[in-house]
């Protein structure tokens, strides 16, 4: 009976691995490792302790930039011609990721066995995205596995850039708020209490706005754990609270309706929608299959909740337009194009266009709300830092002031 052996070993160009291999015995596994070319450093039986380290290690989440490299490279050898296990054993050597290498190590092992690549990645659907999967098994019942890898690398290397530019927009505003934050906390903590014991010698009135500075900084540095304690307990609520299935949905509500976030949230959630249908729908995975993967990866439970009673209305002879425009989770424009799309039979075609507009309208407020926060949390950074400051030269022009009284007696 075959026995699995977890293995770690060195490919060709020096890389280490790890993953498991089964066969009949450990000399039999040792001879189907070298076979690959690998230069086994240790291996042993598979033991239920590297089974769970195993399991955690693919619990870690795969970025979507590994997976367009994935596919891309994928997608490159594939149309060249060369065989499928080859191209594993390839991309096992050349992935980077430890979660995905160690994945598709596990892929080449089932499909040397005779498992379809779809199935054998669909065993891992835990931590691959769900578009992945279908568009690999629409690929192999079509004989396009390559067009459809191209597709997946064409489809994550857009959801990548489209990230890539909002995190690239919220970082100097961010990183500004962040600079803030320390440096208000240092002049609580260091500098106002040198002023207050200076004004408190010098028995100098206070005046509303040096009385409040005086007291915020009493409170952060007389009960700082307090306060730390209550940031970490407020956050590990908020995330349990927010991670139940009514908790979610009161977030992307909210998120939907804040200011500026708001409107970037929705137009993404389209933008996405429209992208990842029509991907689906072009490699020839089914409207009802499609609709159900997009429920999974639109990223707004309230959307979801839409897309899945229009899937409904659809298995019950309706259509998809109508509900999604009853229901005001899409623009008019959005549902009236897929409407035409629906008729003419060119929702495809449609969808992608409907994809590149929103994406673009995307990058302009992505743009827009860059150059527009900044100036604004410059500004609102000021006024904190300047009211701290009067807070503290209002006392001292007063004791000057009563010091020049004195003088001229």
């Amino acid at each position: 009976m075959p026995q699995t052996y977890a293995y770690r070993a060195r490919n060709l160009s020096g890389r280490m691995l790890a993953g498991k291999i089964e066969a009949e015995d450990q000399k039999t596994a040792l001879a189907l490792l070298r076979e690959k070319n690998y230069f086994v450093v240790k291996i042993r039986p598979a033991s239920g302790l590297y089974k769970l380290n195993l399991s955690r290690l693919f619990g870690l989440k795969i970025k979507t930039k590994e997976l367009a490299v994935f596919c891309r490279q994928f997608a490159t050898m594939s149309e060249a011609g060369i065989p499928l296990l080859q191209c594993l054993n390839i991309l096992v050597q050349q992935t980077e990721g430890r979660a995905l290498r160690h994945i598709t190590a596990e892929v080449v092992g089932s499909v040397e066995k005779g498992t379809s690549l779809s199935e054998a990645f669909k065993s891992h659907k835990n931590q691959l995205p769900e578009i992945f999967i279908n568009l690999l098994a629409a690929g192999e019942v079509s004989g396009t596995i390559d067009q459809s890898l191209g597709r997946l690398a064409n489809y994550f290397e857009k959801e990548h850039a489209m990230k890539e530019k909002i995190k690239s927009a919220m970082t100097y505003p961010l990183l500004v708020g962040g600079i803030a934050i320390v440096a208000v906390v240092f002049l609580m903590i260091f500098v106002v209490p040198i002023f207050v014991d200076i004004f408190t010698q010098q028995g100098a009135a206070l005046p509303l706005p040096t009385r409040i500075v005086v007291g915020l900084s009493y409170i952060i540095t007389k009960y700082w754990y307090l306060i730390l304690l209550l940031i970490v307990g407020l956050f590990f609520g908020l995330r349990k609270a927010f991670s139940t299935v009514k908790g979610k949905k009161l977030v992307d509500r909210l998120i939907l309706r804040l200011p500026v976030v708001g409107p970037l949230t929705y137009k993404n959630i389209v933008a996405r929608f429209a992208r990842t249908l029509c991907t689906l729908l072009k490699s020839g995975v089914p409207l009802m299959q499609s609709l159900e993967t997009m429920t999974k990866v639109v990223g707004n439970s309230l959307v979801a909740e839409e897309i899945e009673k229009a899937r409904e209305n659809i298995k019950e002879g309706g259509r998809m337009s109508p509900l999604l425009l009853k229901s005001k989770v899409f623009p008019p424009m959005a549902v009236n194009m897929m409407a035409i799309g629906e008729e003419s039979g060119a929702l495809d075609d449609l969808l992608e266009k409907l994809a590149l507009f929103y994406e673009q309208e995307v990058e302009t407020m992505v743009a827009r709300l860059s150059s527009t926060i900044e100036p604004l949390l410059i500004a609102g950074v000021g006024v904190i830092v300047g009211f701290i400051a009067l807070s503290i030269y209002l006392p001292l022009f007063g004791m000057a002031g009563a010091l020049e009284k004195g003088t001229g007696m």
